[in-house]
């Protein structure tokens, strides 16, 4: 190649090279370059930060109520994370919008007794365990009794054994009566856990059975001896009962 034909082509490259990186050479451009970010328009976020309600799990009509009711909470000042847990704890078991509806209003009214009965200074799993247990029967009367016992630590072990065991058929003032003796005693986290296992694996057996050894695994608990119908168990977490 001769010597000029060399340079106009060298020279042609560096004009093509300033062209292309020039902002007027758009048609140029890569399309993803120039594309404005992406945000998820479908994950709301409420006032209270615990929570995080993503709108796409739902329909468009029951994501809209949702927002409604979850904006209301927040404005009363009631915790959103539980409600919105509600919400997609039905979502994920394909419920109907109604019925996810009915039971975040549901939960969000009981919040509202559960917080005058448990105090202000109650954590939000406090809260939350204390609406539960409303739901399933439990009065408000019990839930302060329970929350008396345990005045310089959580009541959410007790409140969530209390509502488990009237679940299973124990008459809610035995359990009352159960919980609240069990919970004056040192590490009574430990023996709640134990309490609610004992009765889990008799009521297989009849109403009768769980509550002959819940009676006997409390009087073994305030004696001091080890009751031989307690199970061993290495779960240190109370197991929430089924939602309704």
């Amino acid at each position: 190649m001769m010597p000029r034909a060399r340079t106009t082509l060298w020279v042609a490259l560096q004009l093509l090279t300033i062209a292309m990186a020039s902002p007027l050479a758009s048609p140029l451009a890569s399309p993803l370059a120039a594309a404005p970010p992406v945000h998820p328009a479908d994950t709301v976020y409420f006032r209270d930060p615990q929570g995080q309600f993503d709108a796409a799990r739902f329909d468009t009509l029951t994501a809209n109520a949702l927002r409604v009711l979850l904006d209301d909470a927040a404005a009363k000042g009631l915790p959103t994370g539980p409600l919105i847990n509600r919400a997609l704890e039905g979502a994920a078991r394909r419920v109907g919008g109604q019925r996810i509806l009915s039971v975040v209003r549901a939960h969000a009214a009981a919040l509202i007794e559960a917080k005058a009965a448990l105090g202000e200074g109650s954590t939000v799993a406090e809260l939350d365990a204390g609406a539960t247990a409303l739901r399933a029967g439990i009065d408000a009367r019990s839930l302060t009794l329970v929350r008396g016992t345990r005045p310089n630590g959580t009541a959410v072990t007790a409140l969530v054994v209390l509502t488990d065991l009237v679940k299973r058929g124990v008459p809610t003032a035995t359990a009352r009566e159960a919980v609240a003796t069990i919970g004056r005693n040192p590490r009574s986290d430990d023996a709640l856990l134990g309490l609610q296992a004992t009765v889990a694996k008799n009521s297989q057996r009849g109403p009768g059975m769980a509550l002959d050894a819940l009676n006997r695994y409390v009087r073994g608990t305030v004696t001091g001896t080890v009751s031989p119908s307690t199970p061993a168990t290495s779960d240190r977490k109370p197991v929430r009962p089924p939602d309704s």
